[in-house]
């Protein structure tokens, strides 16, 4: 079995325990970890003032992990020295898309305390505002709110297998080996394998009737064996 793991910070330490994480489920699970990690300070991700831009951010991840749909994402809080965005705005832009939408999120900092406050206490906010603070946070769904302490739990939730991952993984598998559905809704051929996993994942309009018509032609492919032997 094969997942894949995100983890954005600036500090370069923790990619450290990508690396146990990953040593420990191919030991002890018999699973191949695809561990992927992003700085979001990297000159690549800045704009023209040469300042942190989260929308080169956005679409670099999207880039790295093209065929890739991580089963966990690890987002720090605060990028020393950065203060045009923290990980709240990476994830709530992360979510806007099909792709990411049923991902795992962690959200962890070294100073969690100033999360609560900056949502909690803040002076310069009222009471409506400090509720809508909250409500944009649970709306996140967000799993996991750590200190820097990520393994354990990193590693439960990456030993979980949830049949509504298992269709989409297996469509972007195939991505880039030039595979092409032999019989489909014409509406469906055209798209590539990950255009139609980014469907199901993200529950589009259409997603019940693609996955429907793929079952449907995995049944017929196993009846027609059986009639056969």
């Amino acid at each position: 079995m094969e997942k894949t793991i995100l983890l954005i910070d600036d500090n370069k330490e923790p990619k450290g325990v990508l690396d146990n994480i990953k040593s420990h489920l191919s030991q002890k699970e018999s699973i191949t970890l695809n561990a992927n990690y992003i700085d979001p300070n990297d000159r690549e991700y800045w704009n023209e003032e040469k300042d942190p831009d989260l929308d080169k951010l956005i679409v670099g991840i999207k880039n790295k992990l093209k065929s890739m749909k991580p089963n966990l994402i690890i987002v720090d809080q605060y990028y020393g020295g950065n203060d045009k965005f923290v990980g709240i705005d990476v994830i709530q832009k992360l979510r806007d898309i099909p792709k990411f939408q049923k991902c795992s999120f962690f959200l962890y900092s070294g100073n969690r305390n100033k999360i609560v406050r900056e949502i909690f206490e803040a002076k310069e906010l009222d009471e409506n505002a400090k509720i809508k603070n909250l409500a944009k946070l649970i709306d996140l769904r967000i799993e996991k709110f750590l200190d820097k302490e990520f393994k354990d739990e990193a590693i439960k939730v990456l030993k979980r297998t949830s049949l509504n991952d298992i269709l989409p993984t297996k469509l972007r598998n195939y991505e880039g080996e030039n595979a092409l559905i032999n019989s489909f809704s014409p509406k469906y051929k055209t798209l590539s394998f990950s255009e139609l996993a980014d469907k199901i994942d993200g529950d589009a309009p259409e997603a019940r009737q693609i996955l429907d018509e793929m079952f449907g032609l995995t049944l017929s492919h196993y009846a027609d064996i059986n009639e056969k032997i």
